[in-house]
């Protein structure tokens, strides 16, 4: 949506002339941008100084201190929740592991081909196995291939 310029006209003295005149050539712009750059850029310039005054910087004191202070809750927060996650995992992998060890054995006493095949052989044979099924690979094509 095109917005309605306004047309103003400006008295400046010839330093301040030249000045715009060299901004615009060493920018590359034509003066009437050159103008309206250095005032957009005069202006941000003028807005931000109210946070050099002491008030301003009060206030910059006072949002920075509630900054930290909720950048180090949150800290504290993702840290606890990172134990917690790594307790729960620690768990279910504890478990994982415990149950299939006590399955190794099982096997071997149930099965009895498996009963001369070291549990180092048969862990190393299902750990593989495990470990192509967590890389990504379809169930089928690794039992059919184990």
């Amino acid at each position: 949506m095109a917005t309605k310029k306004k047309v103003r006209s400006l008295r400046i003295d010839p330093v301040l002339d030249n000045r715009i005149t060299s901004y615009a050539a060493a920018s590359g712009m034509k003066e009437s941008d050159a103008v309206r750059d250095l005032l957009e850029k005069g202006l941000a310039c003028a807005s931000l100084s109210v946070f050099a005054t002491p008030v301003g910087s009060l206030v910059r004191n006072v949002i920075e201190a509630e900054f930290t202070l909720m950048r180090e809750d949150m800290d504290s927060r993702n840290d606890a929740l990172e134990e917690r996650v790594a307790r729960v995992c620690s768990r279910g992998a504890k478990a994982s592991l415990q149950a299939a060890a006590m399955l190794n054995d099982v096997s071997r006493a149930i099965i009895p081909a498996w009963k001369d095949v070291s549990a180092e052989e048969l862990w190393s044979f299902y750990a593989k196995q495990g470990g192509e099924l967590q890389a990504g690979r379809a169930y089928a094509d690794v039992k059919r291939e184990g």
